[in-house]
């Protein structure tokens, strides 16, 4: 009995609804697009200033969500242009499953390009927690 209990509270933590209210400082980011964000800096933490899907030059982390070519996944591509490296978090979000998931993501070295795998049932993904590591 306990068992069942406790895989029921497990799993309700999992299937908990994605809310379309976000976090001040969260970017949204769908397969197929490529998102410029903009920030403040305030020590190490990062205030997020803008972001679009419109080409930014000033941008200072570009995200870009493409389908894998060889393997059913998506691929994210995030390029840091900070002066310090970018630590953030992910939540990988199936609206159609009512489905969400912390996913733990890398950290990204000052001036480089990271790189993360997702599952193809991922539709949506909210960066957020930006900070800078020293």
């Amino acid at each position: 009995m306990k068992r069942l209990v406790l895989a029921v509270f497990f799993l309700s933590a999992l299937l908990r609804p994605a809310s379309a209210s976000e976090k001040a400082n969260t970017v949204l980011i769908h397969p197929g697009e490529k998102v410029y964000a903009r920030f403040e800096t305030k020590g190490k933490k990062l205030k997020l200033v803008s972001y679009s899907k419109e080409k930014d030059e000033a941008a200072q982390v570009i995200f870009t969500m493409e389908p894998d070519a060889k393997k059913p996944l998506y691929n994210l591509k995030v390029e840091n242009k900070l002066p310090l490296t970018l630590l953030y978090k992910a939540e990988a979000r199936s609206l159609k499953r009512n489905l969400q998931f912390d996913s733990p993501m890398s950290p990204v070295v000052a001036g480089k390009v990271a790189f993360e795998n997702f599952p193809t049932m991922l539709e949506e993904l909210a960066a957020y927690g930006f900070e800078l590591e020293k």
